[in-house]
């Protein structure tokens, strides 16, 4: 008790009383994602700048204690702020929430780790910017620099989030502060627009991984075109399936479309369009096949539904690149529908009326397809509602799948920008999606030219008995059935950190000696992407760790309220 005490008292010290969270109700709050999770949380930290995360650093490092860190803790899906391994004191970053540099001409902005999607879109807007970032179809209020270190994947032209950024200011576990790239240099006047510096490139170490904490780097912004177009398509014969793929691998690949796209099975689009038909249903799970295309009708029928966007640099420009894409695409869809800023006035006009006719408010539709279209950079939280296709209760106006026990747990194999590659990965999807009574809800991210980063959504009711166990087990046998065709994931989720395939090289010793290198201690995050069952010698915790997980755990229930009167 009294060795816990000391390091929230050093904590107290630095970061105020209120900056220290050990209530209960918000410790249990943290140990709580979208899955099953057992990891016990000790405290959850807040620093308010660089400095104090270096303070923090020290602390933990002479306690012994580790520390995870978080921006503002939305990963639904992949773990949310749950960490890796027991025993752990969160450290949030969502009170370093400036944004610290911006130049509209050079289109860029330096932001720090707590900046969400909504406030950076807010701030270009205030300043009658012509610039736009790539958002994510995560929430508003989720932060940007989190997504990035994840590789997470936006909308626009720079859907690769982490190929458009430079300039890292990075607290290591020892509670040193480096800078990457140029920006290492006093006056270096390129250290805002050049990624790779002069020497080692060292940026990509710092993502996907837990070598240290990034508490502010530059993101390159887009211009916004003088032309864009959305455009949307469907798929109804699945024979076509591959051609179509390969199809958008060429017109990607002659740099026609420039931007990051999806293609959604229908049951995404459903799953984002309303919850669960339980009655149609009969209460039965998964969806049956048979009612589907009843659903399918309000887009157009299709079983993949796929969008894109144009960013032309006149009209001229966009008319004959929307010809091209008609005339490539016809073969393969039944329907494609290009939308911009004529047509969505056009049918503002006509609203009004519409809706005397028929009942029907055209808002919806002129939202998404051109005034808040995510292409457009524009931050939305509907897609979030998602989490809740199998709730009972209706969506509630402030989502949060953790809070509402949402299940929904994310699994995302990389596969070849070709149709025979897709085909071979969707058919292993679909048929253990099946069996596991979930449905095979899928988006195909299209980021490069070469390669798809599958989504596969496993959504479900955790305060159904039994479906979390079921659905870990789904997401589990999926994907190592995926990995021994050769499909591996760009990204895991927390409880997923060790069922990698052994790598065939000396990977994981050079990871271990990385490790130990810039870590020590072992404080910072252990066993995030650390993939320590792959290194040579197993790195001992316990030599670092001097009290066992359980016994703090224990210690800091019963003495939290004694804690927070000193």
């Amino acid at each position: 008790m009294e060795y816990l005490a000391k390091v929230l008292q050093a904590y107290q010290e630095l970061l105020s009383p209120d900056n220290v969270v050990v209530d209960q109700k918000s410790i249990s709050a943290a140990e709580t994602a979208t899955f099953a999770t057992t990891q016990k949380v000790l405290a959850i930290i807040r620093p308010g700048n660089c400095a104090e995360v270096q303070e923090c650093v020290c602390i933990a490092n002479k306690y012994k204690v580790p520390i995870y860190p978080v921006s503002t803790g939305k990963n639904w899906g992949y773990g949310s702020k749950v960490p890796t391994q027991d025993g752990c004191v969160i450290m949030e970053l969502s009170r370093l929430n400036r944004i610290v540099d911006y130049d509209e001409k050079l289109a860029y902005v330096t932001v720090e780790a707590g900046v969400t999607q909504g406030q950076l879109f807010e701030f270009l807007q205030k300043h009658q910017s012509n610039l736009m970032m790539s958002v994510t179809g995560s929430a508003s209020d989720s932060s940007l620099v989190g997504n990035i270190l994840e590789r997470g994947i936006g909308k626009g032209p720079y859907g690769d989030r982490f190929a458009n950024v430079c300039g890292f200011e990075v607290v290591l576990p020892t509670g040193e502060l480096i800078h990457t790239g140029f920006d290492r240099f006093a006056n270096a006047q390129a250290a805002k627009v050049n990624r790779w510096g002069i020497g080692p490139y060292l940026d990509g170490i710092f993502t996907q991984s837990n070598f240290g904490i990034v508490t502010q780097m530059t993101i390159w912004l887009i211009p916004q075109p003088q032309y864009f177009q959305s455009f949307f398509y469907s798929l109804q014969d699945d024979s076509a399936f591959e051609e179509f793929i390969d199809t958008l691998q060429n017109l990607k690949l002659q740099g026609l479309l420039r931007n990051s796209f999806v293609i959604f099975n229908d049951y995404r689009m459903l799953s984002t369009k309303q919850q669960y038909p339980w009655k149609d249903t009969n209460e039965k799970t998964p969806l049956p096949e048979d009612l589907m295309p009843n659903f399918r009708k309000a887009w157009g029928g299709g079983l993949w539904i796929g969008e894109g966007a144009l960013y032309s640099a006149s009209k001229e420009q966009g008319r004959i690149e929307r010809k091209l894409i008609q005339r490539a695409l016809k073969k393969t869809v039944n329907k494609i529908v290009f939308f911009d800023e004529r047509k969505a006035k056009i049918l503002e006009i006509i609203r009004p009326i519409y809706k005397l006719i028929t009942g029907v408010d055209l808002r919806g539709i002129i939202d998404f397809f051109y005034n808040k279209n995510l292409q457009r950079g524009i931050p939305t939280d509907k897609v979030i509602s998602m989490a809740y296709w199998r709730k009972r209760d209706p969506v509630p106006s402030n989502m949060n799948p953790d809070r509402d026990r949402c299940g929904l747990i994310w699994l995302a194999p990389s596969v070849p920008f070709d149709g025979k590659h897709v085909r071979t990965a969707l058919k292993i999807i679909e048929e253990i999606a099946i069996r596991y009574q979930f449905e095979p809800n899928i988006g195909l991210q299209c980021v490069t030219e070469r390669s798809i980063d599958m989504t596969v959504a496993i959504v479900y009711d955790r305060d159904v008995p039994g479906e979390d166990e079921r659905a870990i087990a789904c997401h589990d046998e999926m994907m190592q059935k995926l990995i021994l065709e050769g499909y591996i994931p760009y990204r895991l989720t927390t409880s997923a950190m060790n069922s990698l395939p052994t790598p065939k090289d000396d990977y994981g010793k050079l990871l271990q000696e990385l490790k130990r290198a810039l870590d020590p201690n072992n404080i910072l995050a252990p066993g995030r992407y650390d993939f320590q069952q792959d290194w040579p010698d197993k790195f001992d915790f316990r030599k670092y760790y001097d009290h066992s997980v359980a016994l703090a755990s224990q210690t800091l229930r019963k003495s939290s309220e004694e804690i927070a009167q000193d």
